[in-house]
């Protein structure tokens, strides 16, 4: 049953398919999702498991691994995995594994008797308080704006637009069609839609998802001010540094309190002070441990673990892939690989590498692997979810810590924040350049990405690369191919 991890490298598609056959069986059995979960009474559970007590009892369904090898997970349709390069540790592929997997366990979650609750537009803000209900899980369907690009399909675009949403609108669309098509997760509980100060292409998916029937709680997101000259307003900072309006932070109480009384009665439970307190804790355990392993990646003197691994790392902050204890695990797992490989010196690049900090989430992960490919390394990132990497506060009440926590949120906040974000993480990585790849139809991209390209370009003399993603294709577009090329050849050429 023992499995050592190969030197160090990125891996093909057709590699990784020869890796995995080195896994022992053994090994592969020992990863499960929802393991050591209770049987809620009177959900519905499969025959073959023989479970002859409809009560509670500890169980590791003996459907729930997920470590499968990449042509399954290409067979059920996502193609895009055959052009990608992996990690290829055995915490990487787990990773991968469970990450893929995620479909299959949210409609598993609702077979066992747990409630599903989407939470959306938010990105990170709402999860602790689903989880502190108990026996829920929080999912984002945001997170499938990466589908199409996955798939290699228009399907989902296709029928958004068949609701009125079309290519004016950004990638987010994608969440509407699978709403329409019911097959990529099961009707949640409850949705949480997000309002105000967000996305308004994502609005417009949300009422449109309200207007098919699905039961949806808005929730108001306030716009965080700066302090500007002559300002009348009373300010305050978050423990993470975020300046904020203090009436910002008591509307979003408002919205918690609300949020905590609309749970209780859509779930039929009572959510206690110490259970927010329990929730609070185990996601700040995940956020320090993602915080740990982005110094250690970034810091590091060449490349230790590869930019689409990371990407995947850091929007598990925001919903866990709908399973936070085999998430944590999971975690602990590419922690240890890292240490091991700083360790070592085992890296899987140069140390000449040209350092990038990168902006905005690429829906293609292909952009990422096509960078590295040119000798591009990612050391800092600014993926709009700021708020899912700061740490709740856990010395005060636990709505107010929700609360001022949300408020380090990216998208709520001025450009101007967002682009301090990465001129700081460029000034402490040594970076030598910044990429933004901006969203098509992203309203907030047209509008934001000059602004942090002049902000970064003014303070650190840097250059600065953005460019819109283009649709879902089985290849990185010739166009953004040569401007990327262009772009590495111009940071070596500055070396000089």
């Amino acid at each position: 049953m023992s499995f050592s991890d190969p030197v160090p490298a990125r891996i093909t598609f057709p590699e990784w398919g020869r890796l995995f056959e080195q896994i022992p069986t053994d090994l592969i059995q020992q990863y499960h999702y929802f393991r050591k979960q209770a049987v809620v009474r009177g959900a519905r559970v499969p025959e073959f498991e023989r479970i002859a007590d409809c009560g509670t009892r500890a169980a590791e369904w003996p459907w729930s691994t997920y470590l499968f090898p990449p042509q399954t997970f290409a067979i059920y349709g996502s193609r895009h995995l055959r052009r990608l390069k992996f990690d290829n540790s055995l915490a990487a592929l787990r990773m991968w594994g469970f990450v893929m997997n995620e479909t299959e366990r949210l409609f598993r979650a609702r077979q066992i008797g747990k409630r599903v609750i989407a939470t959306m537009g938010d990105l990170g803000g709402t999860p602790p308080m689903v989880l502190a209900a108990g026996n829920t899980v929080p999912f984002y369907p945001d997170c499938i704006w990466w589908v199409p690009f996955t798939n290699e399909s228009t399907v989902l675009f296709d029928a958004a637009a068949a609701m009125g949403i079309g290519e004016s609108a950004c990638y987010s669309r994608a969440a509407l069609g699978a709403f329409a098509k019911r097959s990529y997760f099961p009707d949640p509980a409850l949705c949480i839609g997000a309002t105000g100060a967000s996305c308004d292409d994502y609005s417009s998916v949300e009422q449109l998802v309200a207007g098919m029937g699905y039961p949806v709680f808005w929730f108001e997101l306030p716009l965080r001010k700066d302090a500007g000259p002559g300002s009348c307003e009373a300010f305050a900072c978050t423990p993470a540094g975020t300046e904020y309006q203090t009436a910002a932070r008591e509307l979003l109480v408002a919205q918690f309190e609300r949020l905590r009384r609309e749970l209780s009665k859509a779930l039929d439970c009572e959510i206690t002070e110490a259970a927010l307190n329990a929730s609070i804790r185990q996601v700040n355990e995940i956020r320090r441990r993602i915080r740990h392993i982005r110094e250690m990646v970034h810091s590091a003197p060449a490349m230790v673990f590869p930019a689409p691994e990371m990407m995947v790392l850091e929007f598990g902050n925001l919903h866990f892939y709908s399973d936070i204890s085999e998430w944590q695990a999971i975690l602990e797992h590419v922690e240890q690989t890292i240490e091991q490989r700083l360790a070592r010196c085992d890296y899987l690049g140069p140390t000449d590498a040209l350092r990038v900090v990168w902006v905005t989430p690429p829906a293609d992960p292909l952009l990422l692997v096509f960078a590295e490919d040119l000798g591009l390394r990612v050391v800092g990132t600014e993926y709009v979810i700021n708020q899912a990497l700061s740490e709740i506060p856990e010395d005060r009440e636990p709505i107010t810590a929700l609360a001022e926590n949300l408020l380090n949120a990216s998208l709520v906040g001025s450009s101007c924040a967002r682009a301090q974000s990465v001129i700081d993480q460029a000034r402490e990585y040594q970076a030598e350049g910044v990429v933004i790849s901006g969203i098509l139809g992203g309203s907030h991209c047209a509008f934001e990405t000059r602004l942090i390209e002049e902000y970064v370009s003014r303070e650190l003399d840097l250059p600065v690369l953005a460019f819109d993603v283009p649709a879902p294709a089985p290849a990185v577009s010739s166009q953004v191919r040569t401007r990327l090329e262009a772009f590495a050849e111009l940071l070596r050429a500055r070396r000089e």
